[in-house]
């Protein structure tokens, strides 16, 4: 899911309220992928973003990291004046980064926001996007190469896909509600080899490895307007296997048919559910910054398993008050099987707790 509600908030606060999804392309069924383009920028969508996370550790094993780094486009139709100047880019930018230490207790968060230009911008040939000093590209070998700064922390990972891409949804279309507009093409790396280096903010450099998610959609149009919210994971057990789930939630509390749950095994064949899948509240934790109460630990029950996915720093709420207003929480979490034993790693994004996000996309 990522955060879109992001761009488009962005989009509200800089220009005039923006046009229906019916001035964009829209995700259609039998998109035909081809790669590396598809890995690039979609301008006839309205939305695209490209999302990084994982977990690292040093290589004695005795410090572990979250990390997520974003970038968001977000297009508005040219403008029908005449004479603006050329820098009034019809193509808006947003990142977002984050650095949870566990030792630390800390979690370090920045964001950005740029129109298309000298400071950011995307391909549209290939993987490669930038705002001002956050680069992801990928080379001819499909190795990435992930540079973000945060807060004083400096992270250089080099990716490798264990899988090819891997498209979520029926048909290369990833549902969003009934309305059959409200859909996205969703690509997927979900097991990134990492290994790299990590500046702290003390001056410490450490050699790190672990594994990463990416994600990358475009879109132009993706939710329901009954919808307030959602609960989103991605999930990589030890045995190989991967999960993407979402959970749409409506606003009288219950779970919209839409909702998806996908398990990739380590050959990337995908196995998928809408019904026979639960998402819920393993406890709660009321964040005494935002007052706003999250369903944490989260946990999920499907095709006979149950996992809760516990955080490995309660606070990892973002409010990104510099730029677009909106409170969310989005975390590295430990996997837990039935029976207590950890499993895997987990990254979690809840949405539309601190405040409805209805009507606002």
């Amino acid at each position: 899911m990522r955060t879109l509600l992001m761009a488009l908030l962005t989009l509200a606060a800089l220009a005039a309220p923006p046009p229906g999804p019916e001035a964009f392309a829209m995700a259609r069924p039998g998109y035909a992928f081809t790669f590396p383009r598809d890995h690039g920028s979609h301008p006839a969508f309205r939305t695209e973003w490209w999302y990084f996370t994982g977990h690292l550790w040093t290589a004695d094993g005795t410090r572990r990291f979250g990390y997520q780094l974003t970038f968001f486009r977000q297009a508005s139709p040219p403008s029908p004046w005449k004479g603006l100047p050329a820098w009034r880019s019809d193509q808006l930018h947003l990142a977002h980064a984050a650095l949870t230490d566990e030792a630390g207790r800390r979690i370090l968060v920045d964001e950005r926001l740029d129109r298309a230009g000298l400071l950011a911008g995307a391909s549209e040939t290939g993987l490669e996007v930038f705002q001002q000093d956050w680069t992801v590209a990928q080379d001819a070998s499909g190795i990435l190469q992930l540079h973000m700064t945060v807060r004083g922390a400096t992270l250089d990972l080099t990716l490798k896909a264990t899988t090819p891409p891997v498209i979520f949804g029926e048909d290369g279309v990833s549902r969003k509600g009934a309305d059959p507009s409200a859909a996205s093409h969703y690509i997927t790396f979900p097991r990134l080899q990492a290994q790299g280096s990590l500046r702290l903010p003390e001056g410490d450099t450490l050699a790190v490895q672990g594994l990463g998610w990416m994600d990358h959609e475009f879109s132009s149009n993706q939710l329901s307007p009954d919808q307030v919210g959602w609960d989103w994971a991605g999930i990589q057990l030890r045995d190989g296997r991967s999960f993407m789930v979402y959970r749409l939630r409506r606003g009288d509390g219950s779970q919209d048919p839409f909702s998806t749950l996908a398990e990739v095994d380590a050959r990337g064949r995908i196995r998928r559910s809408t019904g026979t899948f639960t998402l819920a509240a393993g406890g709660s934790w009321r964040s005494p910054a935002s007052g706003a109460t999250y369903p944490l630990p989260l946990r999920l029950e499907a095709w006979g398993e149950s996992f809760s996915l516990v955080p490995i720093l309660l606070d990892q709420e973002l409010r990104t008050g510099r730029s677009t207003g909106i409170t969310y929480w989005e975390g590295a979490c430990r996997v837990l099987d039935g029976a207590g034993r950890e499993v895997g790693e987990a990254y979690v994004e809840l949405t539309g707790y601190a405040h409805s996000l209805k009507g606002r996309f």
